[in-house]
């Protein structure tokens, strides 16, 4: 159901990125979202990448690094995982690395930090839920 919630939402932060290119600045709501389920539980993978594709192949008509970068994520976080312990550092990390990749697309910095800004509180949101989930 979570998954779910969090396409759906993502559909709809890529309908309002594509509405509103122009005319004001905003984070991109489909990557934070979706990072941020990424980052709340690697498991994710599994829906958070195709998604991701389609919001490379919708928005910037190409799968370019962006989907790279959330497609390595998830290797990244078992290899740190495993030989660091799981810990918030090493998914910062990642995260900002995810969201530089913005910048290949010629968001500004802006756009970059707003996205930053909008994961950060989903994913710790998403932690909780997950946390609630299996109690």
């Amino acid at each position: 159901m979570i998954a779910i919630s969090i396409a759906l939402l993502a559909l709809l932060g890529l309908s309002l990125n594509l509405a509103f290119s122009t005319s004001l600045t905003q984070p991109d709501w489909a990557m934070a979202l979706l990072l941020a389920a990424l980052l709340a539980r690697r498991h994710n993978w599994i829906w958070v990448l195709p998604a991701i594709v389609i919001h490379d192949v919708v928005l910037h008509w190409s799968v370019g690094l962006s989907s790279i970068i959330v497609a390595l994520a998830p290797l990244a976080m078992i290899y740190f995982d495993q030989h660091l312990g799981a810990g918030l550092p090493q998914r910062i990390v990642l995260m900002a690395i995810a969201t530089l990749s913005l910048l290949h697309w010629g968001w500004g910095a802006t756009a970059m930090l707003l996205t930053l800004c909008l994961c950060v509180p989903i994913w710790h949101l998403l932690t909780g839920l997950y946390a609630q989930k299996t109690a």
